[in-house]
């Protein structure tokens, strides 16, 4: 069972799942004593969906361009 069609969107995916479980991890840090590191986590989560985000919309562009 493939994850994704192609190495890219595989990449892409892994780094959403990363930054979806990295992103929850970090506000509940917040609440707690770490601080600060429930906010480089929630940044870094943050950073994680953004980018992942823009790569599943250059992937988009190019299957339907038909390049690969």
């Amino acid at each position: 069972m493939a994850m994704a069609a192609n190495r890219q969107q595989g990449a892409y995916l892994m780094e959403f799942i990363a930054g979806f479980t990295t992103f929850p991890a970090g506000l509940i840090l917040l609440g707690s004593s770490s601080t600060l590191f429930g906010v480089l986590l929630t940044i870094a989560g943050i950073g994680m969906l953004v980018h992942s985000a823009v790569g599943f919309r250059r992937i988009k562009k190019l299957e339907y361009s038909g390049g690969s």
